[in-house]
């Protein structure tokens, strides 16, 4: 288990599974009807910030889903 202080090991998640079901769910429900930036600016606006704990982007967003095969 991954305090929030800890760093990860070599290749591991930054956030715990909630994070990600979280963001993918979004991510899902938007998508569709939705450009990048209208949904990386949704992420921000309900304080969700990347794993790395920066704010979102269409790049940073794209990277994500690529990553996450969403």
């Amino acid at each position: 288990m991954l305090n929030e202080n800890q760093s990860p090991q070599f290749g591991g998640k930054l956030k715990t599974a909630p994070y990600y079901e979280a963001v993918a769910s979004i991510i899902r429900v938007l998508r569709p009807y939705s450009t990048l930036r209208t949904i990386s600016n949704h992420l921000n606006s309900v304080g969700l910030k990347t794993p790395s704990d920066l704010i979102w982007n269409r790049e940073r967003l794209a990277n994500f889903m690529r990553c996450t095969a969403i």
